[in-house]
């Protein structure tokens, strides 16, 4: 049993890969937004109730059937000790170490798990946050990381962000990730880094991340950790399979009835059970202006082309900016996958196009959701912008699954444990 803490957590997407209690145990997530600790408490509830037999008293929460209060009245109150709701900063670092050790007592922290925010180091808005680099402290929150790696010597850790940290330079103008992998590196660790797209591990979605994995040098592991990754890679359904279940709905529309059985061993496997419910399936309301774009986009998606900005009419434009962000409006393309969900989908949904031209919307949270690799069960809290934001920063937890399952058999090759 490896002893593990997921910093940075977010709604626990890498958290929801590693929940196999035959291998780990979680000492503590950590993360600051509110509404992310309150979907991280309550999927704890969820499988906590799911080994007492008891979903029921969690699906009728989900359906408003119960209050919040109904719900936590039942539950042992140390189900959600271990969530603590703290931005990670030099003020608070400390207080976050005490939380730890607490919980720790006097077994050892095998392993840390995470990824800071990843917004400094993207590609998108690089040139415009030029200007923000000197005071941009999330540059340097990998910092905090080595702090925990620093304390606790643990067996190995994954780190995981954007691909852009491959070229990003810091305010120096020197390439950031060399630094990184330095720090690592003198802190007693070897590291091992590769982009991985996770539409090769059965993700339906091209999402490509890059993955630090390290490990402590007193560890005989000679072997690679990403060929025993390799192993768990696994070709992604198309769009249209992973919606196959989901009722038709317009613009404004909801519906919590699934279009009725499903036939994909994906679905099965992945997103839902036969006792599911469809939760949070609810069509964002859409203008006229932009339903009429949607249908445009639509069409040409169906012709293999994305409509550029300057190519809609006219008299549908309400920006007039035409030189950047030419591809604001995008469909998805149902005999594919997705285009990377990203967190700006709880602003507006014009980058996500339903590929159904007859709904004319863009997707629900749960499509999104089931595009990350959440399961159905899984539910966000707390307005929909909450839930949108929640599963555009988290790690699909499909890959995270793998990853939990490829560090196990990595740890296993210990020439000193043979």
């Amino acid at each position: 049993m490896l002893n593990i803490v997921d910093v940075f957590s977010g709604a626990g997407g890498l958290t929801e890969g590693f929940r196999n209690r035959d291998y780990y145990n979680f000492i503590c997530h950590i993360e600051m937004d509110k509404d992310a600790c309150s979907s991280l408490k309550l999927r704890n509830i969820y499988h906590y109730l799911k080994e007492q037999n008891n979903l029921s008293l969690y699906f009728e929460y989900i359906q408003g059937k119960i209050s919040k209060n109904d719900l936590y009245s039942i539950v042992p109150n140390d189900i959600t000790k271990d969530i603590l709701n703290k931005e990670i900063s030099e003020e608070t670092i400390s207080s976050i170490f005490e939380f730890i050790d607490q919980r720790l007592g006097d077994k050892a922290l095998d392993g840390i798990i995470g990824g800071p925010p990843c917004q400094a180091y993207s590609t998108i808005g690089r040139v415009s946050n030029k200007s923000k680099k000197s005071t941009d402290k999330r540059i340097y929150l990998y910092k905090h990381y080595l702090d925990f790696i620093n304390k606790y010597k643990p067996k190995f850790f994954i780190f995981e962000n954007v691909k852009g940290l491959l070229s990003f330079k810091d305010i120096t103008g020197e390439l950031l990730l060399p630094k990184i992998i330095d720090e690592f590196t003198k802190c007693g660790y070897r590291v091992d880094y590769k982009v991985i797209n996770a539409s090769d591990y059965g993700v339906v979605q091209k999402r490509e991340r890059l993955i630090l994995i390290g490990y402590r040098k007193d560890l005989a592991l000679n072997d690679s950790f990403f060929d025993y990754l390799k192993e768990y890679v696994e070709s992604p359904p198309t769009i249209k399979e992973l919606f196959e279940d989901l009722p038709s709905i317009k613009s404004g529309r909801e519906s919590n009835k699934y279009r009725g059985n499903y036939t994909s061993k994906f679905i099965g496997k992945y997103i839902r059970n036969k006792s599911d419910i469809l939760t949070q399936y609810i069509a964002r309301p859409h203008n006229e202006n932009d339903l009429q774009i949607y249908k445009l986009v639509l069409k040409a998606k169906k012709k293999g082309r994305n409509l550029k900005y300057i190519d809609i009419p006219d008299e549908l434009r309400t920006h007039s900016n035409t030189t950047s962000f030419l591809d604001r409006y995008k469909a998805l393309d149902y005999n594919s996958v997705s285009h990377t969900i990203v967190a700006h989908i709880s602003k507006d949904g014009h980058y996500y196009i339903h590929p159904d031209l007859r709904q004319n919307r863009s997707i629900t949270v749960r499509e999104a959701a089931r595009i990350q690799g959440f399961p159905d069960n899984f539910y966000f809290e707390h307005s929909r912008t909450a839930a949108f934001r929640q599963i555009g920063n988290a790690v699909p937890p499909i890959l995270s699954m793998k990853l939990s399952k490829a560090i196990i058999r990595f740890l296993k090759s210990d020439k000193h444990t043979t």
